[in-house]
């Protein structure tokens, strides 16, 4: 005689003609949601019919993990990842799910460990804000416990991905400083290689805009750093825009406009031509990516692509726990893209002629 087959949420659901995630939360009687009397009487007739169980909270707690969510992360002293962070801690405590922050400084090894640390422990999930580098280890675990990744749309791991087209985002502040007469322009960057693909889409962004007109130059300007140089210093992306835009600066060229691969960045180089006696955008203009909350400062006023940071978070969370609940079925993998826009603030300014070209 074969084993009766145990019935899951997902059976539920089916029978209900209900979300998976509203069944998991009517049959666990979430006081914090609310459904109409015709929908969880479905949910609870389906369920009788079906035979359905619910797992004991002793079982729910076999393993160290059964309810946490690791999230991995380059760094938090980075106002985007930190807001990328809490907004997904905002959607587990909705869920009743608690997170533990891992950083990895961008090291390959760091990330791997962190895999290892979930399976062992049998977390509920791992969501990655930026890409893992070992896509393959990555993949491998996500067979066994859900994965969500963050990432750029030219990524495509096979785990399920809240994608940004980095690229595109790139195209939008190229139209925008050729819009505004800045032929000549300054590209500052961090380091940029396979890890920080994000930046490499962002710099082909704008440099095929400008290639689209004759004349037109785009200088690229990058210094590469150590993942312990980034674990000891709190504003490392500050200081390098700082440091690259005063090395731009004091050559002679024809450059108007600086465009900042992030918003951190972005400070580092107004804090150049401030200290070199330029004004911005009367002298230069400045944007950069990412509309953290300090660009909106008014005496700031960078301006900047927003990319919908908080949603991008919540629907990352949305997607693990679909995962978690419905038994972590990877055969259809789900990508969900998001757009972006431009914030045009004071920060930029139609082309003048810069000190350089003046003097």
């Amino acid at each position: 005689m074969s084993a009766k087959k145990k019935v899951t949420l997902e059976d539920v659901s089916r029978r209900a003609g209900v979300s998976l995630s509203s069944v998991s939360m009517i049959l666990n009687a979430r006081a914090d949601v609310s459904f109409s009397p015709e929908t969880v009487r479905k949910v609870r007739q389906a369920a009788q019919e079906l035979g359905y169980r619910a797992p004991s909270r002793l079982a729910k707690g076999r393993f160290p993990g059964r309810n946490v969510v690791f999230i991995v992360t380059p760094n938090i002293a980075n106002a985007y990842y930190s807001g990328l962070v809490q907004a997904i801690q905002q959607a587990a405590e909705q869920h009743d799910f608690s997170t533990l922050i891992f950083t990895t400084y961008r090291e390959a090894r760091k990330e791997e460990e962190v895999m290892d640390m979930a399976l062992a422990l049998g977390a509920a999930g791992m969501i990655f804000t930026l890409t893992p580098q070992n896509l393959r280890k990555a993949e491998k675990v996500n067979g066994k416990i859900p994965i969500v990744v963050m990432g750029d749309k030219n990524s495509s791991p096979k785990v399920d991905t809240v994608e940004l087209d980095n690229y595109s985002a790139g195209v939008l502040i190229g139209r925008h400083m050729l819009e505004l007469g800045h032929k000549h322009i300054a590209f500052i960057s961090a380091m940029m290689n396979a890890a920080n693909a994000i930046r490499l889409r962002r710099l082909q962004g704008v440099r095929d805009t400008y290639a689209e007109r004759p004349g037109c130059s785009v200088q690229v300007f990058t210094k590469d750093y150590t993942p312990r140089e980034e674990l000891n210093s709190i504003d490392l992306e500050q200081h390098i825009g700082y440091e690259l835009a005063m090395e731009c600066l004091k050559r002679k060229n024809r450059i108007s406009g600086f465009v900042a691969v992030n918003d951190f960045i972005a400070y580092g180089v107004l804090d150049a031509i401030a200290d070199k006696g330029f004004r911005v955008p009367e002298d230069y203009s400045v944007c950069g990516f990412n509309n953290l909350s300090s660009s909106r400062i008014a005496r700031v006023g960078l301006t900047t692509v927003e990319h919908q940071t908080q949603a991008r978070a919540r629907s990352a969370f949305d997607i693990l726990y679909e995962r978690i609940i419905g038994g972590n079925a990877v055969s259809d993998i789900i990508r969900m893209e998001y757009t972006h826009h431009l914030l045009e603030r004071r920060s930029t300014a139609p082309f003048r002629p810069s000190p350089q070209e003046k003097s």
